[in-house]
């Protein structure tokens, strides 16, 4: 029997999936309590260095799969979506006036001051220094 027709012939072996917290299959896309759970994952730990891959954990998805419903569900991928919450993050702290911009850099997770601002600004249409003057 070749690998093909063993394939055809073999029922799947995947599991079901039972849980509430799965894709919504009209929608190809998260539950909203699978979005909330990584969302809210997302939020607890933007100062730290974190991977796609541990995001789709938390999901308990393959991290190609999870990226793909991700997308469907909030527009835009996990990471782009785990850089705007740092920097929506970074504007309060800024507005706060407590903490010199380094400093907000590194709470957040970026690699040093100049990836902050790069990203910052790509994102803000302006730089943290002048953020943080006008607000």
């Amino acid at each position: 029997m070749s690998e093909l027709q063993f394939r055809e012939a073999s029922p799947s072996v995947r599991p079901p999936l039972t849980d509430s917290m799965a894709e919504d299959p009209a929608r190809r896309c998260l539950s909203q309590q699978l979005l909330a759970r990584t969302c809210d994952y997302i939020e607890r730990h933007l100062g730290d260095e974190i991977s796609l891959s541990a995001i789709a954990r938390v999901a308990g998805m393959s991290r190609f799969h999870f990226a793909r419903l991700f997308r469907a569900s909030m527009g835009q991928s996990p990471m782009a979506y785990l850089l705007r919450q740092r920097i929506e993050r970074a504007k309060g702290l800024l507005r706060a006036g407590e903490l010199p911009i380094c400093e907000i850099a590194m709470l957040l997770g970026f690699s040093d001051q100049s990836h902050f601002s790069r990203t910052f600004r790509k994102l803000t249409g302006t730089t943290p220094k002048k953020f943080a003057i006008e607000n």
